[in-house]
């Protein structure tokens, strides 16, 4: 009776029947399976939301680049006569005389500022001089005492004497250089020799030899 039993009653033949429609099935169907699934597969999401493969939105708006503000422009100016401290100082543009005075710690007790007009507006190389009281005919003894030194020296310019204007007349010193030799003397005193000059802010080995042979120092 077990040869001639019906296939269905058999379990062991119905498993691996089926197990042969299933391994068709699979290599008949697992390729458009596959492709099926690959298509349908979403692809992968940053944190954002945003898919890794989508390019970035451009910004409508993209904000603006910040511009470093520019340094504000200054003057340099020379102070002397009498204030508290004779030297040269650095000022903001649009600055005025009576800043440059204060920058200089002030007028001295023995200062005339009447024919000073300290409401002026600055310039850039501008000498400030307040005049002290009786430096009228004082000032005027100097220059003449200057001239007579610069000639009796063959026409050399003395830097122990000269005033802002005889030492502009030399080659590469302007109004800011003029400045700074006379303020140097006034503070440090007198010029020992012309190589001193190199002391001075500006004045250059250069600078020196060029003007070298057109200055001396008296005492």
């Amino acid at each position: 009776m077990h040869d001639t039993e019906i296939w269905w009653r058999r379990p062991r033949l119905i498993a691996a029947m089926a197990c042969v429609v299933v391994g068709v099935a699979v290599l008949l169907g697992g390729p458009a399976l596959r492709s099926s699934l690959a298509h349908a597969e979403p692809p992968p999401i940053d944190d954002m939301g945003m898919s890794l493969f989508d390019d970035p939105p451009a910004e409508a708006n993209p904000p603006p680049v910040a511009l470093s503000p520019a340094a504000p422009a200054e003057l340099i100016v020379y102070v002397s006569g009498a204030v508290d401290a004779p030297d040269v100082y650095r000022l903001p543009e649009g600055a005025r005389v009576i800043d440059a005075v204060l920058a200089a710690g002030g007028l001295r007790d023995d200062a005339v500022d009447e024919g000073v007009n300290l409401a002026a507006t600055l310039s850039d190389a501008q000498h400030v001089h307040i005049p002290r009281q009786g430096e009228g005919t004082q000032a005027t003894g100097e220059s003449a005492a200057a001239s007579a030194e610069q000639a009796s020296s063959g026409g050399l310019i003395d830097l122990n004497r000269a005033n802002a204007v005889d030492l502009e007349e030399l080659p590469g010193i302007g109004q800011s250089i003029a400045a700074r030799i006379i303020a140097y003397r006034e503070q440090q005193g007198p010029f020992a020799s012309v190589d001193d000059l190199t002391n001075v802010t500006g004045v250059g080995d250069a600078l020196l030899a060029k003007i070298s042979p057109l200055v001396t120092v008296g005492p």
